[in-house]
């Protein structure tokens, strides 16, 4: 059986990769022998309203062009590749800040579901962490965007992409929504 046009060994391998992020199964406690640490995974949260329509904010966060104009600084000059399907990948670099942010798809719910979950892994980095965005419907029309950043296992980790992800969804709210020109 396919599903969006892949075979099911596809689909299986990356239910694999999303389980390795995810750790163990929801609901089973960890195991661990007498004497082991144990370190608790982080996980961080920020709601932000954006005042357009939620198909609108999904094609800003989804469109490679679009999502260089606002995600990172204009000075850092970002360059996107987005390959928008489960098991897809995707690509945030920036040359002039030599920074770069890849990761793979888990979930690509356009709205009205409105939901990406994808990895995310920094250049040069063995750490590997899960980002699922929602993107809501709100009463007057515009978008609750949600983003969830989770299994970070050091606190300061943490609070450096609170700080990063709360300064890109300020730019996200700043975004030009009007049409593009094509």
């Amino acid at each position: 059986m396919r599903a969006h046009g892949r075979p099911a060994a596809r689909r299986r391998r990356v239910a694999r990769r999303v389980r390795r992020v995810l750790g163990r199964a929801a609901g089973r406690p960890d195991r661990l022998s007498e004497g082991e640490p144990v370190t608790i995974p982080l996980t961080l949260q920020l709601k932000r309203h954006v005042p357009a329509a939620p198909e609108r904010v999904w094609r800003a966060w989804t469109d490679p062009a679009e999502l260089a104009r606002w995600y990172w600084p204009a000075s850092f000059q970002t360059t996107c590749d987005v390959d928008l399907r489960v098991g897809g990948r995707f690509r945030i670099a920036s040359a002039t800040a030599a920074m770069a942010v890849s990761g793979e798809f888990a979930a690509v719910e356009p709205p009205p579901a409105g939901r990406l979950v994808h990895t995310w892994r920094w250049d040069g980095e063995e750490v590997e962490t899960l980002v699922t965005v929602e993107f809501l419907a709100g009463a007057d029309g515009g978008t609750d965007v949600v983003v969830t950043h989770e299994r970070f296992t050091d606190a300061g980790d943490c609070a450096n992409h609170a700080q990063g992800w709360t300064d890109c969804l300020a730019r996200l709210i700043a975004h030009d929504f009007a049409p593009p020109d094509r």
